[in-house]
């Protein structure tokens, strides 16, 4: 934590992601687009193999937190703005904007002075 700045980092794995497969479908096309397409060929844009898998699979994210208050005062309450990337395996999905509360169930301890 940098008192009213938060980082936060995200590795995971999708369970469910079923709208991927038309995505990459979409955007994983030819490497070399042929000036002339074969009218009785079979194309296949983005065909569903390894990396595919792998892309579908692993996500991650990388963002970062504003808090109204700072963190080093422990607040019990908290307000925050954020902004994250969302990827692939690497690779830039989308852009999240974020506004979220922080309810801390610790109290901060106070020690007495000593004489």
């Amino acid at each position: 934590m940098l008192n009213h700045f938060g980082v936060n980092l995200q590795i995971g794995f999708n369970i469910h992601k079923p709208a991927y497969n038309i995505d990459w479908r979409i955007n994983q096309g030819w490497d070399v687009v042929p000036r002339e397409i074969p009218e009785n060929s079979a194309i296949v844009l983005g065909d569903f193999g390894t990396k595919f898998k792998l892309k579908k699979l692993i996500s991650s994210r990388l963002g970062l937190k504003y808090y109204l208050i700072g963190t080093r005062k422990a607040p019990k309450h908290n307000v925050f703005f954020g902004a994250s990337i969302n990827s692939n395996l690497g690779q830039a999905d989308f852009t999240e904007l974020s506004l979220g509360y922080v309810h801390s169930f610790n109290q901060k301890i106070k020690k007495p002075l000593s004489n």
